[in-house]
């Protein structure tokens, strides 16, 4: 079975939202999201957590600086 990750989106429409995806080893395909105004999300950092479960963030092409750090500190 392969692991769940986390992904936060910064900037966009969904600023905030968490998604949880399952890792697919067998595929080397960036890590992206289609926002919901079809914007591309890719993956700009990992957060490592307390928990085994790896966390990144997506940046939405829209979001601003200042969004993307408050996801880093969150």
């Amino acid at each position: 079975m392969a692991p769940i990750f986390e992904c936060i989106i910064a900037g966009g429409p969904q600023h905030g939202v968490i998604c949880r995806r399952r890792w697919d080893s067998l595929r080397s395909t960036p890590l992206a999201v289609t926002g919901r105004d079809g914007q591309l999300c890719i993956a700009a950092a990992r957060k490592h957590t307390d928990d085994a479960r790896p966390q990144f963030i997506l940046l939405h092409p829209q979001a601003t600086g200042e969004q993307f750090l408050t996801m880093l500190a969150a």
